[in-house]
């Protein structure tokens, strides 16, 4: 992974933050495809993909998003806006003067997307979801209200950890628990998620305690160590306002300033829907994209959250076929 370092650019975006990214111009006639990471990844997450997709030709646009890796992190919530995330993300694809792009989002990442898709849709030839679907302007709903939403219809709390991390106290007890930390983020089994991430105060309690879990192996050892050395010199405190403009309301009176007739995607659109995932549940995305993604593929990989990196094989194959027929 240290390889692509050299192959890492810099640049300021029109409201001054800078960001960094790992870009691989495209061969003749092949567009270019835009990585947008979530919580809490760097673009290096995207490892397998780059591989992949530069050898067939493809550009490749792969930024560390906004408070993470070598990317700014400014310390006010509302400069994480998707709408403002979205702008610069196009500021750098004129930067680089890119026209034919697809943009492929994970987990926060999608969110981000799904503003690029409602937002700036005659850029883009297509749009694809990893874990999280396409995600609609919320408007009307509070995050006590999305939780107590989502617990009804799956019989269980999915969402409780949000209220942990727009904590303000968030930043310090994760750095100060990173062992457990990263052991549930990528536990072994995603039942974990279950009783630790998703009941309100479980995750906090579980890294308050120092608990243990096994790590899943999906993690290239390259990448842990990248993590720990990103984390650990940064800290947390840029990437948890992604849960902070959730949780305090930011996020929905953002949301109103986009016209409904932008909410359904024109364009083709993908999604690899996480079985093994207790919190982003493949049938809830689905419905989602299934009524505002009229050109839709759907496909649902049996992996836990980290879809790209647990079946990286499987989910590159998926977005190769989708493409090809997307640029058929």
């Amino acid at each position: 992974m240290d390889s692509l370092t050299s192959d890492y650019k810099d640049f300021a975006t029109s409201r001054g933050l800078n960001y960094h990214y790992y870009f691989s111009d495209a061969d003749a006639g092949k567009p270019t495809l835009l990585f947008v990471h979530g919580f809490p990844s760097i673009s290096l997450d995207w490892y397998y993909q780059i591989i992949y997709f530069k050898a067939k030709g493809y550009g490749v646009v792969v930024p560390d998003m906004l408070g993470y890796g070598g990317t700014d992190k400014p310390e006010e919530h509302t400069a994480y806006l998707h709408s403002l995330l979205a702008k610069d993300l196009i500021d750098i694809l004129e930067h680089e003067k890119i026209e034919n792009v697809l943009a492929i989002g994970h987990d926060w990442g999608s969110r981000t997307t799904s503003a690029l898709a409602q937002l700036y849709a005659d850029r883009f030839l297509g749009f694809a979801f990893l874990s999280v679907g396409y995600i609609a302007p919320n408007t009307e709903l509070t995050y006590e209200q999305i939780r107590a939403r989502a617990a009804g219809f799956l019989g269980y709390e999915n969402i409780g950890y949000w209220e942990f991390f727009s904590a303000p106290d968030a930043n310090e007890v994760v750095k100060g628990h990173l062992e457990s930390f990263w052991d549930v983020l990528h536990a072994r089994d995603p039942r974990v998620w279950k009783y630790t991430m998703c009941p309100t105060g479980g995750l906090r309690t579980f890294l308050e305690s120092d608990s243990r879990t096994p790590r899943g192996s999906y993690v290239p050892e390259d990448l842990s160590r990248i993590h720990k050395e990103k984390f650990q010199e940064h800290g947390f405190a840029g990437a948890l306002n992604y849960y902070k403009i959730m949780v305090n309301g930011a996020d929905m009176e953002e949301a109103k300033k986009i016209p409904q007739e932008q909410y359904v995607v024109k364009k083709p659109v993908f999604f690899g829907g996480t079985a093994k995932d207790p919190i982003c549940v493949p049938m809830v995305g689905a419905a989602t994209v299934k009524q505002l993604c009229p050109q839709a593929t759907i496909q649902v990989f049996e992996t836990g959250h980290w879809v790209q990196l647990e079946a990286h094989e499987e989910v590159n194959e998926a977005l190769n076929k989708w493409l090809e027929k997307v640029l058929a």
